[in-house]
Order: structure tokens, then C-alpha cells, then sequence
């Protein structure tokens, strides 16, 4: 086996006569050499099969069009920016366009928090007749509570006539009806927070709290824009590079015919090199089909003034921008804007204010309660009735009044302190980590910056020398003194470098993306 394997090996890296030939035992001319035991790749093939210098050229296949994606909407203009991305993300984006509206939600929850100070108006009428003592009874009234001191305020009108039993007689009033006003003033309980207004300052705080987390996703959003972009640009480049391997073997296609039949070349390193072709169109269509794939995903963040998505094609493909190296002594700085910047602790900073509203409330649950009320009335006209007295029915009254209730056991208002003190020692705790996580991912960003422009440094330098190599050997393939296989070999290597240069510039670019969002700075 090893031998058939051998005498392949030297047909097709060499093409002249009597090269590698090796003995072997002798086989009559009337007989067929044994193929007993032999792979079907190695099997003897018809003359007619072999290649010569007059025998027949293979069907080369040259790839088709690449065609617009369907249902696709081209987009349109220049080389397309990252600035460009980014904007289209900050107008059109439809899930950011989503979570700002989490603004409208916390501010209709406000609204609702507010509600517990509307003014309330409430009105009754009463009338028992036939009966043995036909009166009317009619009352309307209006109370309000104040954001301050937990105080509230009422006052009404109400009027009374016909016959009224002498235990009831208070319901009677002047002609005029009577009008009354009153106040509810707490002395302990409820005096410096009430649900009313625990409901609106954390309420407030909801409002304040949707900016971090509206800010959180616009991050992650762009970053995973910035991301695609660089995977867009770095698909076009690899098309590129691609398309310079086809051209190069179908130039030297035209300059191998010509040898071909000029005499000094073999056909089969005409047919080696066009293997080579199709092989290498077979890597522009998968290279073509990422290129499809990253602008199919980009056309999510790249939307024209209607929102819908366009397709970015090659038309619109920039250059990789400058890769800079890593300043590693800014890393101070980058903390400081992380630390100031960065959504999740101004999140959690607003909740932590937010469960501290809600440990004062429960605290102010367990008090006593104790209202002063003070309250006065007085009758409008004239009438009279067996108690009222040498002016009628004129009278005038001013209440003042004590109300204590103290719930002796309390257990509801102690669970929720406790509830909310555990929640505040998690939300101290949660800001802790959150800082600490921050300034890990600025040292990841700033140590992955540095190695990705390494990494492209040392990936620039192989590409230069690979494609000096490639260059001489093709020109060794022009002077005779090469062979298609080296060629092939040599320029093979130098599209891995390329492609692999390619890679690192988008790692880079990528890094330095991770890195601004990780300071909560877009990708700009």
C-alpha cells in the first residue's frame, strides 16, 4: 500500500519522465497487473481516462452571480460608518424603542400613586315617607388629603326638615340647611409618612430608576450593533481576499495553456491549477454566503427612515480603521468614567432609596395611633323645633376631639421591617459586587485590547512575509524552475494569513467595543 501511496505522491508533484520510478516485480504483457486488495481511488484508469498533452480539458464550473437576498431592501450611499449604525440603533431600533417606554409606564404609575390625594366629592339623600315621621335628609361633601403632616380636611353641606323623632333631632337643620369644614391632624402615627406618600416617593423613584436600566439596554444594544458591524466588515474583506486567490489561478490558467501548447508544460499541471480554481471558488461562495449571513443580521440595526431594514452589500463596505496600540496607563481613568457612567449602581443606588422609603412606612406602622380632630358647623336660616332654643334652629358648633388606637401585637408592621431591612443589607451588598464586576471587565477590556493588537501585529507580519514568498514562487513558476504545487502551497499559506489578519482586526475592534460599553460609553 505504501508503495502505490509513494508513486501517487511523485505523479503529482513532478511531470517529467522517469522521476521516482521504483522497481517492481515484473508482470507479462498478456497478463493484468493484481488489483486484489487495492482502494478504488488507486485502480488502473483507462488511457483514455489519463492526461496527456492532447486530451480533452475538464468542464471547469464557474460559480453564478451572487443574487440579491430576497425580500431584501437595499440600503443606500457611501461606505457605511459605524456613526451610521449606531444612529439608525438610537431612531429606528425597534426593541429600544420598546424599553423607553418604560418611562411612559413608570410615569402612569406615578400618576396613580398620586391619586391617593385626589379630592373626593360625596353626596346622599334620604326620605322616609308615608311614614310617622316624614323628613327628608340630603348631605354633599367634599374631603382632601394633604402632602404634608399627613393632615386631611373636609367640609359639606347638608340640610334636614320635616318631623324627626326627639332622638334624632340633630338631622334637622335651619331653612338655609348647614354648612361644616373640619381637619384630621395625626400626632403620631402617620404624621411623617403615610402610605399615601410612601406610594408617591417610590413612585418617583420608578421614574428615576427606568433611566439606568432604559441606559443598560441602549448599551447592550449598540455593543451587539458594533459587534455585527465589525463581523460585516470583516465577511466583505475575506470576500475580497478570496476573489484575489480565483484571479490569481485564473490568471495563471491563461499563462499554463499557452505553455501547454507551446510543448514545455504537462496538461496535468494545467488540470492541477484548475482543480485549484474550483477549488478557490468554492471558498469565495462560502466566503459570499458569510458576507450574505452578517448583512442579513446587520440590516436588524440598519433601518432607512421608515424603520424597515436594508441590507448593506459590498457597495457600501468600508476598510478596517487604523489599529492604534494600548495605552495601558489611561486604565485609572477608565474606572473612574466606569464607576460614574455605568447603569447598574445608579440602579441599584435608586432601590436601595426606594426599599429605605419602604423601611421608614413600616417602621411608622408600629406607633401608636393618635388624631386630633376639629371640626365645626353652623345653620343657615331660621326654624324651629322643641329643643332649639331661644334662636331656633341658629346654631353654631366647634368640636375638638382625640382619637388614640394602638394595635397591641403589631406583627405585620415588625415582619415588614424586618423584610425591609434584609433588603436594604442586599441591595449594600449587590452595589459592592456591581462595582467590583465593573472594574473587572475594565481590566478584562484593557487586557484583551492590548493582546487582540498583539495578536494583529504578529498577524500582520506573517501576512507580509507569506505574501513575499507566495510572490517569489510564482515568480519561480514563470521561469520554470517551480511547480504548481508549490505555488499552490505558498499562496494557500498566504490567503490563511490574510484571513487570519483579517480575524485579528475584527478581535481587536471587538475588544475595543467591549471596552467603551464596559465605561457605559457607547461604541462610538
Amino acid at each position: 500500500m505504501w508503495k502505490t501511496a509513494f508513486s501517487l505522491a511523485c505523479a503529482a508533484a513532478f511531470t517529467g519522465p522517469a522521476v521516482c520510478q521504483e522497481k517492481s516485480p515484473a508482470v507479462p504483457e498478456n497478463e493484468a497487473p493484481p488489483t486484489q486488495g487495492l482502494p478504488p481511488e488507486v485502480l488502473p484508469r483507462p488511457k483514455s481516462a489519463l492526461p496527456d498533452g492532447k486530451a480533452a480539458m475538464p468542464i471547469l464550473n464557474k460559480p453564478k452571480d451572487v443574487p440579491f437576498i430576497p425580500g431584501g431592501v437595499a440600503s443606500v450611499g457611501g461606505p457605511l460608518g459605524l456613526l451610521d449604525v449606531l444612529d439608525s440603533v438610537e431612531k429606528h431600533y425597534p426593541l429600544l424603542q420598546a424599553i423607553e417606554q418604560e418611562r411612559a409606564i413608570a410615569g402612569g404609575k406615578l400618576l396613580s400613586a398620586m391619586g391617593g390625594f385626589d379630592l373626593n366629592f360625596v353626596a346622599s339623600g334620604d326620605s322616609t315617607a308615608p311614614a310617622t315621621y316624614d323628613n327628608f335628609r340630603g348631605n354633599v361633601g367634599l374631603n382632601q388629603m394633604l402632602p404634608v403632616g399627613g393632615m386631611s380636611v373636609f367640609g359639606g353641606y347638608r340640610n334636614g326638615y320635616g318631623d324627626f323623632p326627639t332622638y334624632n333631632l340633630s338631622q334637622l337643620t335651619a331653612d338655609g340647611g348647614e354648612v361644616r369644614a373640619g381637619m384630621i391632624i395625626p400626632l403620631a402615627k402617620d404624621r411623617a409618612i403615610d402610605r399615601p406618600r410612601a406610594g408617591i416617593q417610590q413612585a418617583r423613584i420608578d421614574v428615576q430608576i427606568t433611566e439606568p436600566m432604559i441606559e443598560r439596554q441602549r448599551l447592550d444594544f449598540k455593543r451587539a450593533a458594533a459587534r455585527t458591524y465589525w463581523n460585516w466588515i470583516a465577511n466583505g474583506q475575506r470576500v475580497k481576499v478570496a476573489n484575489e486567490m480565483v484571479r490569481l489561478a485564473v490568471e495563471r490558467d491563461g499563462q499554463l495553456k499557452a505553455r501547454v501548447e507551446a510543448g514545455p508544460a504537462a496538461n496535468i499541471e494545467r488540470i492541477d491549477n484548475q482543480q485549484n480554481i474550483a477549488f478557490r471558488n468554492g471558498l469565495m461562495v462560502q466566503s459570499q454566503r458569510a458576507f450574505q449571513q452578517s448583512s442579513i443580521e446587520l440590516s436588524l440595526f440598519l433601518r432607512d427612515e421608515t424603520g424597515a431594514p436594508t441590507v448593506a452589500g459590498q457597495d457600501r463596505l468600508p476598510d478596517f480603521p487604523l489599529v492604534q496600540e494600548v495605552d495601558l496607563a489611561s486604565f485609572d481613568t477608565a474606572l473612574n468614567t466606569a464607576m460614574e457612567l455605568r447603569p447598574e449602581p445608579r440602579r441599584l443606588r435608586l432601590q436601595r432609596e426606594k426599599a429605605a422609603v419602604e423601611l421608614n412606612l413600616a417602621r411608622n406602622q408600629t406607633r401608636q395611633s393618635l388624631n386630633a380632630v376639629v371640626s365645626g358647623s353652623q345653620d343657615i336660616g331660621y326654624g324651629t323645633s322643641s329643643l332649639s332654643g331661644p334662636n331656633g334652629l341658629d346654631r353654631s358648633n366647634l368640636n375638638a376631639s382625640l382619637v388614640y388606637q394602638m394595635p397591641v401585637q403589631r406583627r405585620e408592621a415588625r415582619g415588614r421591617v424586618l423584610q425591609s431591612e434584609a433588603t436594604l443589607a442586599q441591595l449594600e451588598a449587590q452595589i459592592r459586587n456591581a462595582e467590583d464586576v465593573i472594574r473587572a471587565e475594565i481590566q478584562d477590556g484593557f487586557t484583551a485590547l492590548e493582546r487582540a493588537y498583539e495578536f494583529h501585529r504578529q498577524a500582520g507580519s506573517r501576512v507580509d512575509l507569506a505574501r513575499t514568498v507566495a510572490r517569489a514562487e510564482r515568480e519561480q513558476l514563470r521561469l520554470g524552475r517551480s511547480d504548481i504545487l508549490r505555488v499552490t502551497l505558498r499562496e494557500q499559506a498566504a490567503f490563511e494569513a490574510e484571513i487570519l489578519e483579517i480575524s485579528a482586526r475584527q478581535e481587536y475592534f471587538r475588544a475595543k467595543t467591549d471596552l467603551l460599553v464596559a465605561q457605559g460609553l457607547d461604541a462610538r
